[in-house]
């Protein structure tokens, strides 16, 4: 079971963790050094007021000093704000960071959870005014929120913060993740107008430092900044904390920098998550919310790679997980081992692709061939195939009551043989096999100046019982069937005949669809070792009792 919090790589082993939603582009230089340079202070006490701190923040945010309250992180202030306002009644929307459940049941509060709706990608919308009534006392918000990454818009995030001045209702907005989003989102210029904001940021994200543990919060209200202030302890900032934080309000290119990196690697991580077949929720934040049917997070953990479970989130239910966004690199080794854990719903997602493209391009394809044309496209990614694929009269049909009566599968390629899914053929007591490789094929074809592939078919045709061969590369292999058709009171049972190439393809291929044979056959120089494995799975899977 996942912890309330991401980022517990103290009891497990791990290369890369996905839980922690930091700046991928790390640490600043300037800040790292700073930090260094703090050494030589562990000596002393830290300044208890924090002074070249006030004064370094307030340039970077543009507010007066006497605005800002500084804490041990942003959950230090979670709880000064509750302890020293003393809500008896707290809304709290959720999904949400567990924090605000944590510091609102210290203060010995009632807690209301107000669930957001999953077809809304959980947002926060004006709907929550109509739980936010007179006898409520403290809202917590935030924008973007996490674990979902949705954002409010200035407009809906004003009309709830002049609903809740109305009613005398405190608003802790958290906006721990906003420099992931634009200051434009910031509701700091509301703070003039609105006495009853309090804003909650921290250094821990955008500067990419938790274990620092610096936040701090923006207030115009004077009375509220006191009874804040009296809840926390003397020196609560290290002077690591102070002299790191200085450094970072000198970062002024960073948050830009950051939001394009992010908006990148955010992109490409959704479209990863969504080729897998995984449901993904809209996020303006650098982590994303997905939800999967198969349980990956102990698998993942397995192979070292931590990410958030988020089935402890109220308003969440098991099969919901976060994931930060990470460099390219590490959100390439991310995805390829999702993909490796779901790959049936990467099939599934596949055929939902191609069904879709297929609408897209006016192509209907018969009822009998829509499986296997589908899964040779699924196999190729070329949808010139709905129109090249050529079926014998009722091919499908007959080449499943042959395979069902135990038929043994020849192909002309070792590929196309690993390429059957023999297990589902064995459990119609069929098998197959490819005569290529062996010794005496080679010495018997040189011998009479023929391709071990046209002599392999002839070494095939004195097989007992009903054989389906299976051409995916050689075109003297469909030359050598025609022949032996032609020369013997012999045929074979179906021929799928896909070779792939330039010399003799489309003319031996001509010959099987006038040989009066039962044939799957694509006309052209298209096919190959992977086609012809996949129309001979796509017809195993067809049939009733496949497993």
């Amino acid at each position: 079971m996942a912890s309330v919090h991401g980022g517990d790589i103290y009891r497990n082993h791990v290369d890369l963790d996905f839980s922690v939603n930091i700046n991928p582009l790390g640490v600043p230089g300037q800040v790292a050094a700073a930090m260094h340079e703090a050494v030589g202070m562990c000596s002393r006490y830290p300044d208890m007021e924090a002074e070249r701190l006030k004064t370094a923040v307030s340039r970077m945010q543009e507010v007066p000093k006497e605005c800002l309250v500084f804490g041990n992180g942003a959950s230090e202030l979670f709880m000064a704000v509750v302890h020293g306002l003393r809500p008896e009644k707290i809304v709290i929307p959720v999904p949400s960071f567990y924090g605000y459940e944590y510091a609102a049941e210290a203060a010995g509060g009632t807690v209301l959870y107000w669930e957001t709706k999953e077809k809304n990608s959980f947002a926060v919308t004006e709907e929550i005014c109509t739980v936010l009534t007179e006898d409520t006392d403290m809202v917590f918000l935030a924008n973007p929120n996490n674990p979902t990454g949705s954002l409010m818009g200035r407009e809906t995030m004003e009309k709830i913060l002049a609903h809740c001045r109305s009613k005398g209702i405190y608003v802790v907005l958290d906006e721990c993740f906003i420099e992931f989003c634009g200051r434009e989102y910031s509701m700091e210029s509301g703070l003039n107008r609105f006495d009853n904001l309090i804003i909650v940021r921290a250094f821990t994200k955008i500067f990419s430092i938790p274990g620092v543990r610096l936040g701090y919060l923006l207030c115009r209200n004077r009375k509220i900044l006191a009874k804040i202030r009296r809840q926390l302890p003397e020196w609560n900032l290290s002077c690591f904390a102070q002299a790191a934080g200085c450094a970072c309000a000198l970062q002024t290119d960073l948050a830009a920098q950051t939001q394009e990196y992010v908006v990148k690697e955010r992109q490409y991580l959704e479209q990863g998550l969504i080729k897998a077949g995984v449901q993904v929720f809209p996020s303006q934040a650098n982590f994303i919310l997905f939800y999967s049917k198969e349980h990956i997070y102990d698998r993942l953990l397995n192979k070292g790679i931590l990410i958030r479970d988020c089935r402890n989130y109220r308003g969440l239910r098991p099969g919901f997980y976060r994931i930060a966004v990470k460099t390219r690199k590490e959100n390439e080794i991310l995805l390829r081992e999702i993909e490796c854990l779901l790959p049936a719903d990467i099939e599934r997602r596949s055929f939902e692709i191609i069904e879709r493209e297929l609408q897209d391009r006016n192509i209907v394809l018969p009822f009998q061939e829509r499986m296997v044309t589908k899964r040779v496209i699924h196999a190729t990614a070329d949808f010139d195939y709905a129109d090249t694929l050529t079926y014998s009269e009722n091919a499908v049909t007959i080449a499943g009551e042959i395979i069902k009566n135990g038929a043994c599968i020849v192909t002309d390629t070792n590929m196309a043989l690993a390429g059957i899914n023999k297990k589902v053929l064995a459990g119609f007591g069929g098998k197959a096999c490819c005569f290529m490789a062996e010794e005496k094929v080679a010495v018997e074809a040189e011998k009479r100046g023929m391709t071990r592939a046209a002599f392999s078919m002839e070494k095939a045709a004195e097989i007992p019982g009903p054989v389906i061969f299976v051409i995916g590369n050689a075109p003297t292999a469909l030359i050598r069937l025609y022949e032996l058709s032609q020369e013997r009171d012999w045929k074979p049972a179906f021929i799928i005949g896909v070779p792939v190439g330039f010399v003799n393809v489309e003319a031996a291929k001509e010959l099987i669809l006038h040989s009066g044979i039962p044939h799957i056959v694509n006309r052209g120089r298209k096919g190959g070792s992977n086609v012809a494995a996949a129309i001979c799975n796509a017809i195993l899977y067809g049939l009733p009792g496949a497993e």
